[in-house]
């Protein structure tokens, strides 16, 4: 079964010389007729084709046979429909040749991948999409984290005043609203790790998409699962501490709400699109998270 899975067959002999070169057939007919006519004993009903193929031609051990079998391939009609078919490619490649000039005003001929940008973004970005799907670990721990992240912050701060203590309270809340950072870092880099070493290791080498697009698919499904997750975040940290108490007197309670949740928004993309950069040029992620939580320890001490 598996050699029938083969359209042709270059079959050499003991110093690399040629017996048979040309169509297999369907339950190898055409190789075995071409066989039998030449001087083989027909080929038993049941029989493997291969193994049968071997016998045929001395090459198995025990077997036997007069016919000098590389000369009956150079005598044949085969080898010289080969000829003629290797003689007929060549006279097309030279017929192309000639007409060089217009074919490279096809651009499309000479581009490194076979599929355009936008159809290479939209396959890689569904793929992406599908295996984050599929590991369902780590969406859960994101959302996890988020909600007890959020609730343990909020109710910490439960209903903050507008005191002066209050206030301090509701800053020293954002602080550690960021120390999540750390923890987002830590559960996307591996993941970004192993998606790399796939493409590293099958696309790449095959050209079947560009590393942009690998990059950008694998940013804006993070983005998208940030902008969920941070939203849970928002939820379970905003209200607890009653920072919408502090928009009451003036009346913009909805307006300082939608603020504050772009800010969260915020700060989940940079996480995302931050571990992306740091762990792109690092082969593992440890370096990554060891340099990016140091990056952004600076960027707490200097004020961003």
């Amino acid at each position: 079964m598996l050699f029938e899975q083969f359209d042709r067959l270059l079959f050499l002999a003991k110093g690399g010389r040629t017996v048979y070169f040309g169509q297999v057939g369907q339950g190898s007919k055409i190789l075995i007729d071409y066989f039998v006519k030449t001087g083989a004993p027909p080929c038993p009903e049941g029989e493997n084709p291969a193994e049968w193929m071997l016998s045929a031609i001395g090459a198995a051990p025990g077997s036997h046979t007069d016919v000098d079998w590389h000369q009956a391939w150079l005598d044949s009609k085969e080898r010289v429909a080969v000829r003629q078919e290797l003689q007929n490619l060549k006279d097309e490649g030279l017929s192309k040749s000639q007409g060089q000039e217009e074919e490279k005003k096809d651009k499309s001929a000479y581009t490194e991948f076979a599929a355009p940008f936008g159809l290479q973004f939209i396959t890689v970005f569904i793929r992406v999409s599908q295996q984050l799907w599929r590991t369902p670990s780590y969406i859960y721990s994101k959302m996890f984290l988020s909600i007890i992240v959020g609730l343990f912050v909020g109710f910490s701060f439960f209903k903050a005043d507008t005191s002066q203590q209050g206030l301090a309270n509701q800053l020293f809340s954002v602080f550690l609203l960021f120390t999540m950072f750390g923890q987002l870092v830590q559960q996307i880099m591996p993941q970004f790790v192993t998606q790399r070493s796939l493409y590293e290791v099958r696309e790449r080498p095959a050209k079947v998409y560009s590393w942009k697009v690998f990059i950008l698919s694998y940013i804006l499904i993070e983005i998208l699962w940030s902008v969920l997750v941070g939203t849970i975040l928002f939820f379970c940290w905003y209200y607890p501490i009653g920072y919408y108490r502090n928009a009451i007197p003036t009346d913009t309670v909805a307006v300082r709400g939608a603020l504050m949740w772009l800010y969260v928004m915020m700060f989940m993309i940079f996480t995302a699109t931050f571990a992306v950069m740091a762990v792109a040029g690092q082969d593992t992620a440890e370096n990554a998270g060891n340099l990016a939580n140091l990056a952004f320890s600076l960027s707490l001490i200097f004020c961003g």
